[in-house]
């Protein structure tokens, strides 16, 4: 138990130093996220969201 908790914590680690690394900005600008990804040639992830249904 205690190898795949310092395991499951390792990981964490490396991925949080792995992400500083990376541009990871979010956008709340459609547009403007449409075109970093365009010019880095990503994809985008879009999350809809509503409270009004």
């Amino acid at each position: 138990m205690k190898t795949i908790l310092t395991l499951g914590l390792l990981l964490a680690g490396f991925s949080s130093v792995a992400a500083q690394e990376h541009d990871s900005r979010w956008y709340t600008d459609f547009d403007k996220a449409a075109a970093v990804a365009a010019e880095q040639g990503k994809d985008l992830l879009v999350d809809f969201t509503g409270s009004d249904w």
